[in-house]
Parts: C-alpha cells; structure tokens; sequence
C-alpha cells in the first residue's frame, strides 16, 4: 500500500517558488510527492521551547515569507529517479539552482 511507504526529503529550501518549480517538475514525470514548511526552531532559554507571546498576551510577530524552509519529499523507491530529474533541469539551464 502506498500510504506506508517511506519518505526521503530530496530537496530543502527557503524558496517557496523553488519547491513549487521542482515539485511540478516531478509531478509532471508521474512521482508522487509530498511538501511541507516549517518554521525556525525558537531560542529558549530552559529548552521549553516557549514564545513568550504565547502566554504574556502579546500579539505574535508574522513570519516573514523567507524565513520559513520548505521541504519536498518522495517516496524512498522513487528517489533516485526524482533526483536524475531535478539534475537534469539544472543541466538544461533552468533560471534558479534546484540542487540538492
């Protein structure tokens, strides 16, 4: 069943239009892939992890769209293929580096 497969993170970036060309780019060639973003680990202090605008009622600050990273992952068995593929697009010239 595919929703038990495992899942490889082939590309990271801080370009969300980065992501989006390569995701399309694998899409397009039949693969199956699975994106996400996350945030910057917070410093704190003890570890906890804490904003202290979580609980001090004080408005949290909204991210800027380039400090998120952006993930993209394929499944463990299609790797090697997605991975000809983003080469490939560098190759050929593509406008922004889509290396990994």
């Amino acid at each position: 069943m595919f929703k038990f497969r495992r899942w490889i993170t082939i590309l990271d970036s801080r370009n969300k239009d980065e992501i989006n060309r390569a995701e399309d780019r694998l899409k397009n060639a039949g693969l199956r892939t699975k994106t996400w973003a996350s945030e910057p680990m917070p410093v704190g202090g003890c570890g906890a992890q804490m904003r202290p605008a979580d609980w001090s009622g004080i408005k949290p600050a909204v991210r800027p769209r380039n400090e998120m990273l952006y993930h993209l992952a394929v499944t463990a068995d299609e790797e090697d293929h997605a991975r000809k593929l983003l080469e490939s697009s560098n190759e050929k010239g593509d406008s922004h580096d889509l290396s990994l």
